[in-house]
């Protein structure tokens, strides 16, 4: 009997989220950006002029991994090839779909993971019901950005083995989820290069079965970074470039303090450069300067914290797939707070991470949710930029999604030292 109601609840979860996921993607579908979007602004410019004959990075200064070209091309090659034909399909509409797809792949990889994981019934129904609405609260970045796809990227690289059997061996499973799990991670990279610095103690982590991880690590870096290195060499040394010569992006957290300070000095402006809005002036330069050796630095220290963590706890056989998503997400908080570049669907990558995360208590999921529901809805919703004595609404905005991302970052740092403390470590 008791098993018959734990089955009838564990369907009727399934079926509840299953619901909820179908109407929120229903929303996001028919909801786009009306005034504007990046795939009309951004990525089909890109495409045309591929399409023209002009090459990323060789005859072009291209701004992206290589990745995200067959990700911005494949659409035009379809809209090109449906059209004239009454199935014509354009270019923004393919690549929607495109990103349909992959946000339907996310949900079952993260629900998958959430299962695997061992995350009771009540915490999971929490945490998918949090991504699912979150996600639809901020419609307008999941189909019409390419940050959904880093996002899914980033799932895929720190999720439990999705394709495996319990009569396949142990040792044929483990090859599967590496395999799985660089692949991810070489994704990521290929379309952000954010996430590259946690290589070292992903590598680490695994040093025990170093043979196997050195394998995929090369198969899958091959696989994802193979032909872009033969075709474009050097030159895909222009992504760096072009980022190095980024000025302070107006919604970085460092650019809400150079706000702050503009109130008082007016000796600051927005200015446009490579379709991006951008703080001007002393205060600006002194802030760039400042973030020039404190970005590495921060980059530094959190990576070697965790690679120091990653050598010991390599020695246990459990606890490895919550880690590699531990420092992930920390990471991912720790760069919300030390980039010059802060975009508005940055802030979303942090939902299917955060939904994954195995937690002890109600209380504790709570601590992590709520806070990001705000850093979410207030960066999401538009308000008018009214003045409020020496700063504006816009500038509130940025304030109050700083302190939140904080907040969540030293939740997580408590979060993942009780987790991973030093006895725990131990082998």
């Amino acid at each position: 009997m008791i098993k018959v109601f734990k089955f009838l609840s564990h369907h009727k979860i399934s079926l509840l989220i299953i619901t909820l996921f179908l109407i929120t993607r229903a929303y996001i579908w028919f909801n786009p950006p009306i005034n504007f979007t990046e795939i009309i602004y951004s990525y089909m410019p890109y495409a045309h002029l591929w399409a023209s004959g002009v090459r990323p990075y060789l005859d072009q200064w291209y701004e992206y991994p290589p990745v995200t070209i067959p990700l911005f091309y494949l659409p035009h090659i379809i809209d090109q090839a449906t059209y004239g034909s009454f199935w014509h399909i354009n270019y923004l509409q393919v690549y929607r779909s495109l990103l349909f797809l992959i946000d339907i792949s996310i949900f079952y990889v993260l629900w998958q993971s959430i299962i695997r994981l061992g995350i009771k019934s009540k915490f999971r129904l929490i945490s998918l019901s949090y991504y699912c609405l979150l996600t639809a609260l901020a419609s307008h970045f999941i189909y019409d950005t390419m940050d959904w796809v880093f996002a899914g990227a980033l799932v895929l690289s720190v999720a439990p083995p999705l394709w495996t059997h319990s009569g396949i061996k142990t040792k044929i499973n483990s090859t599967i989820a590496s395999f799985q799990n660089w692949l991810g991670f070489w994704l990521a990279v290929g379309l952000k290069l954010l996430n590259g610095p946690l290589g070292l103690p992903l590598i680490l982590l695994q040093r025990k079965k170093w043979p196997i991880q050195w394998l995929m690590l090369i198969l899958t870096g091959g696989i994802i970074w193979g032909l872009p290195l033969l075709l474009f060499r050097s030159s895909l040394s222009v992504m760096f470039v072009y980022h190095q010569i980024r000025g302070l992006q107006v919604d970085s957290f460092m650019a809400i303090i150079v706000r702050i300070m503009n109130g008082f000095s007016n000796s600051e402006s927005v200015i446009e450069v490579y379709k991006n809005y951008e703080m001007a002036g002393p205060i600006s330069s002194m802030a760039l300067r400042f973030l020039s050796w404190f970005f590495p630095l921060a980059i530094i220290l959190f990576v070697g914290w965790t690679s120091k963590q990653a050598w010991q706890i390599a020695t246990r056989k459990k606890d490895h797939q919550v880690f590699r998503l531990s420092i992930t997400l920390g990471f991912v908080f720790l760069l919300m707070i030390i980039s010059k570049v802060l975009s508005h669907p940055f802030v979303l990558w942090h939902i299917p991470l955060l939904a994954m995360l195995p937690y002890f208590n109600f209380k504790q999921q709570l601590k992590f949710i709520i806070p990001s529901i705000i850093a979410v809805s207030v960066t999401v919703i538009a308000v008018p930029d009214i003045p409020i004595g020496i700063i504006s609404t816009a500038t509130l905005v940025g304030i109050i999604r700083s302190l939140v991302f904080f907040w969540l970052l030293i939740e997580w740092f408590k979060w993942h030292r009780w987790r991973f403390n030093s006895k725990s470590l131990l082998p």
